[in-house]
């Protein structure tokens, strides 16, 4: 457990480091790229405050037991992250639209965001009310954004050549890529938690009574046994989801 915490604060001094050397001397161009360092930025600084005090929503699992490990704290500043992260995602399939000339695309990258700003209303619910099923909701959408994403870099592929030929092909893979893993390790782990808390008899929280609590109770553990299902999403979450957004930043504008 320790060995894993040590690496995400690795990571977040890393990550850090990585969006300098962009701010300082990294290709960004137009006004693209500058809302896409801004975005990037918020996301890395969100993605280091989660990697230095990690935390699990649902089960107010912290690693250290201080106020600013609160649940509710770290959902809003994850909440910010996230929904940045998807703007980024937005616009980088609407700068490849616009460099391929296909202007339908470009309106439909807009389509990209609404399905992740939509799932944080999902995720604020299970937080809330403690029930896991919305928490597969929110994954699910995830996975639907993704999808709708690699839909449109085919069709840019497709109308394209060069290196937007080959941003198109490999974000096709990664969008895949994260599709398969977030029904194939995500949805599940959601899923078998809610079958879990239904079995014992779980009760879910109203509203303003899970506000309070996740403003309030945290579950300190140090127990690697306690982490390890969420350390599967944590890690790569924290690692390839902010070199992800890093790149995004260098993408040439349109």
């Amino acid at each position: 457990m320790l060995s894993w915490w040590r690496a995400l604060r690795v990571l977040a001094v890393t990550n850090i480091l990585l969006w300098l050397a962009v701010l300082n001397f990294g290709p960004v161009s137009g006004a693209h790229g500058e809302l896409q360092l801004v975005l990037s930025g918020v996301y890395v600084l969100v993605c280091a405050y989660r990697s230095v005090l990690p935390r699990v929503d649902l089960e107010r699992l912290v690693v250290v037991d201080t106020h600013l490990s609160s649940i509710f704290l770290g959902r809003t500043a994850a909440t910010v992250a996230e929904i940045c992260f998807a703007l980024q995602l937005g616009l980088l399939v609407h700068q490849l639209g616009v460099h391929a000339s296909l202007p339908w695309v470009q309106k439909a990258a807009w389509a990209v965001p609404v399905f992740m700003i939509v799932a944080q209303g999902f995720c604020w619910h299970s937080v809330l009310t403690l029930n896991h099923i919305t928490q597969a909701v929110e994954s699910s959408l995830w996975a639907a954004g993704f999808s709708w994403i690699a839909i449109l870099l085919g069709v840019v592929a497709l109308n394209s050549s060069g290196w937007i030929h080959a941003l198109a092909i490999f974000g096709i893979l990664a969008s895949i890529s994260f599709v398969a893993y977030v029904l194939r390790v995500d949805v599940p782990m959601y899923w078998r938690r809610y079958q879990h808390g239904r079995a014992h008899g779980l009760a879910y929280m109203p509203l303003h009574q899970g506000a309070r609590d996740a403003w309030q109770r945290r579950v300190p553990s140090g127990s690697w046994a306690a982490w390890k299902a969420d350390a599967l999403w944590l890690t790569p979450y924290f690692s390839f989801g902010v070199w992800v957004s890093i790149a995004m930043v260098c993408v040439p504008g349109a």
